[in-house]
């Protein structure tokens, strides 16, 4: 038997590889056409729940047209910020596609992080308003960073970035990077309603949220909202009578409405992203619609990513290699 051996990658590994956010984004838009093709496998992601509002999810994937294979197993618990430790980790197992065995297991913070925001990124190319001069965020932690730095890609026009969180040092922190890295205004809500009004888009990255708090009547004419928490932080009017309903995986959407994520029920009429990339459905038709994208996370863009972030491993020598098995003998 071959000796099988796979590429270890710390979280400080994957960022070595630096990935480049317009390479992150190209490759997010690819695997969305590969899911607007139905050419993917990628089910909707069971998981387990240890504590209230906490989950542990397993995320495999398949992009046949592609052919890349892997999955994720990636946990979210809100109170860890209490012990020090990221609410966001886990790790991803990229396979060979031919034989299976793990070519590398990698951690998956960093992965998941720029995925999230990528895929936002990528709905605001198709669906922004044409002028999105004004980008509101609700929600600074590492989410709410990360989707201001990709978001300023796709839409060059952003000029003022209007920020709120509950907490105020999550603002100082967000101010200090965002000034670091964009020659951009960066401005402090008082209350959610005041970052929702002033949004061209809107992003809300709040992790779970007791209630909701983002209402139908603060938003612009022709604004884009991005909601990453299931929709819990919009109210079912908003997210109801939205003129444009948009997901990245629709059967994705209806598992979560089964695990209570919309307690008013979903939109009737939607759009997919992949459809939207493809040219197989409209984005933005009029300059008033208001839309709304709850985009709940496809593996597809995980494993796509892990795909880049393992070649550039290889290329640069970057993991540890681990032996996993080295003969048939098992007893």
């Amino acid at each position: 038997m071959e000796k099988v051996t796979f590429r270890y990658l710390s979280q400080e590994d994957v960022v070595k590889t630096a990935v480049p956010y317009e390479k992150v984004i190209e490759l997010v838009e690819t695997a969305m056409v590969s899911k607007g093709k139905n050419m993917v496998e990628c089910p909707p992601k069971p998981g387990i729940h240890t504590r209230e509002n906490t989950f542990l999810h397993a995320m495999p994937a398949f992009l046949i047209d592609q052919d890349i294979c892997g999955m994720k197993w990636v946990c979210g618990y809100p109170e860890n910020h209490k012990r020090n430790l990221p609410q966001i980790a886990g790790i991803l197992v990229y396979n060979d596609e031919i034989t299976g065995m793990p070519l590398s297991i990698m951690d998956c913070r960093w992965i998941t992080a720029v995925r999230t925001a990528a895929v936002s990124a990528v709905t605001a190319k198709y669906c922004k308003p044409n002028k999105a001069e004004t980008l509101s965020i609700i929600g600074a932690g590492v989410q709410g960073t990360i989707h201001t730095l990709m978001l300023k890609i796709v839409a060059a026009e952003i000029k003022k970035v209007c920020v709120y969180d509950v907490r105020q040092e999550s603002i100082n922190q967000f101010k200090e990077k965002i000034t670091q890295k964009l020659d951009i205004e960066v401005v402090e809500a008082n209350n959610p309603e005041e970052a929702a009004r002033l949004g061209d888009i809107l992003v809300t990255a709040t992790q779970r949220v007791d209630k909701p708090i983002v209402k139908r009547e603060w938003l612009k004419k022709g604004s884009l909202g991005i909601a990453l928490e299931a929709g819990r932080a919009w109210e079912g009017s908003a997210i109801l009578n939205a003129d444009r309903y948009i997901t990245d995986d629709w059967e994705l959407a209806k598992s979560y409405e089964k695990q209570g994520a919309f307690p008013d029920g979903l939109p009737e009429l939607h759009s997919t992203l992949g459809k939207i990339v493809i040219g197989e459905e409209p984005g933005r038709e009029s300059a008033n619609d208001i839309i709304l994208a709850i985009n709940e996370g496809m593996a597809i863009s995980d494993i796509i990513l892990a795909r880049e972030i393992y070649n550039r491993a290889l290329e640069y020598n970057i993991g540890i290699e681990l032996p996993l098995m080295e003969s048939e003998n098992i007893f």
